[in-house]
């Protein structure tokens, strides 16, 4: 394969065409001058000057080749192409018109002592020759550095897409495996939380323990088995009902949880365990001072192209914001949702609204995208 992506071939046709077309014009130029067309000067010695030049044509490009106009610094090249073109273009009239000569001795049309008389009489086409060569070598020359340029123009479009392409996807397996980390991270929190509470039910009430061990072997196979980074609000929320399961066996009537859902947010898609860990730290900070009832207020709903999960608890509230700082779950959940959703989706914790007693609220704000079949 030719590096430079111009073929020889190529520069030969180009050259015979270019012939083709000043031969036509001169002839047109003698027909429209009104004298009779001289088929040996209008025709041969026009063709014959131009496939001389097709068969130099490779040698131009060899030089373009070795001294590239786009190199720098660029006069070392433009003096080594002007002096070329100064060399080759001289070279080539003669050998044309030599070999124009040749035919009409060989032909018997001028006798071989009439050869120099013959040279002499055609200074003047000569001439012509010498300087059209000079500006054809230069065609040549600008047409290969124009192919050349295309060409790397055209290898850097491809490289661009294929580097913006990998740049893409290996920034798609970088979230997705920051994604498959920050998911990693909350299954042994939720797993030693939920354990702890086991371990205290194992003196007190051996059937809960048990129990509570039961499903929470059945809801780390759900969460193990998913691999998706969203579901269904409805699957999102038939896993929270096994969490919870385990929960009222833990806490029993100390445990008072509600909701309400909008029917039509539950095709939405939701990250995976989004609802678990900010139930758990409800569960966490939302038993009261006094020692009653926890109680959890889970509310989800459509609102435009968004989708709002709001949970309040009955507990203190949180500190104040200089004061705060995220647990596991709530730094996992805003994590998720800015690798997931980016500037899209927000998490904010605050103290519960309208509630005298205190308590807290996580609203989160996420766009509103069904789940499709």
């Amino acid at each position: 394969m030719n590096p430079s992506g111009v073929r020889p071939s190529r520069i030969i046709a180009l050259s015979l065409i270019v012939g083709t077309f000043f031969t036509m014009q001169t002839m047109f130029m003698a027909l429209a001058s009104g004298r009779a067309l001289d088929p040996e000067w209008d025709v041969f010695q026009e063709l014959l000057f131009w496939v001389v030049w097709a068969l130099l044509a490779p040698l131009v490009v060899a030089a373009a080749r070795r001294w590239p106009l786009d190199a720098r610094p660029l006069y070392p090249s433009v003096t080594v192409h002007i002096l070329a073109s100064a060399a080759l273009a001289p070279v080539q009239t003669v050998v044309a018109f030599g070999l124009h000569l040749a035919a009409l001795v060989v032909t018997g049309r001028v006798p071989a002592h009439d050869a120099l008389p013959w040279m002499i009489h055609t200074s003047t086409a000569l001439v012509w020759g010498v300087f059209m060569g000079v500006f054809f070598y230069w065609v040549v020359v600008g047409v290969y550095t124009a192919l050349h340029f295309r060409r790397l123009y055209a290898a850097e479009r491809v490289s661009a897409v294929e580097l913006a392409g990998r740049s893409a996807r290996l920034e798609a397996e970088l979230t997705r495996a920051h994604l498959d980390a920050l998911r990693s991270q909350l299954r042994p929190h939720f797993l030693f939380n939920t354990l702890n509470a086991i371990s205290v039910l194992t003196t007190d009430d051996a059937a809960k323990a048990r129990g509570m061990i039961l499903r929470l072997g059945s809801l780390l196979r759900r969460s193990l088995d998913e691999e998706q980074d969203e579901v269904s609000l409805e699957e999102e929320l038939r896993f929270l009902g096994e969490y919870l399961d385990i929960q009222r066996v833990r806490f029993g009537d100390r445990l008072s949880v509600t909701s309400a859902i909008d029917p039509s947010v539950t095709t939405a898609r939701v990250p995976v365990l989004l609802l678990q860990p900010l139930i758990e730290n409800a569960l966490e900070h939302g038993a009261p001072e006094d020692g009653g009832t926890t109680s959890i207020a889970l509310s989800i709903a459509r609102a435009g192209d968004t989708v709002r999960v709001t949970i309040e608890d009955s507990g203190p509230g949180p500190p104040d914001i200089r004061d705060r700082r995220d647990g596991i779950g709530l730094r996992n959940t805003r994590e998720r949702l800015r690798q997931l959703y980016g500037d899209r989706a927000v998490l904010t914790l605050r103290r519960r609204p309208g509630h005298p007693g205190g308590g807290g609220c996580v609203d989160v704000i996420l766009p509103f995208s069904p789940v499709t079949e």
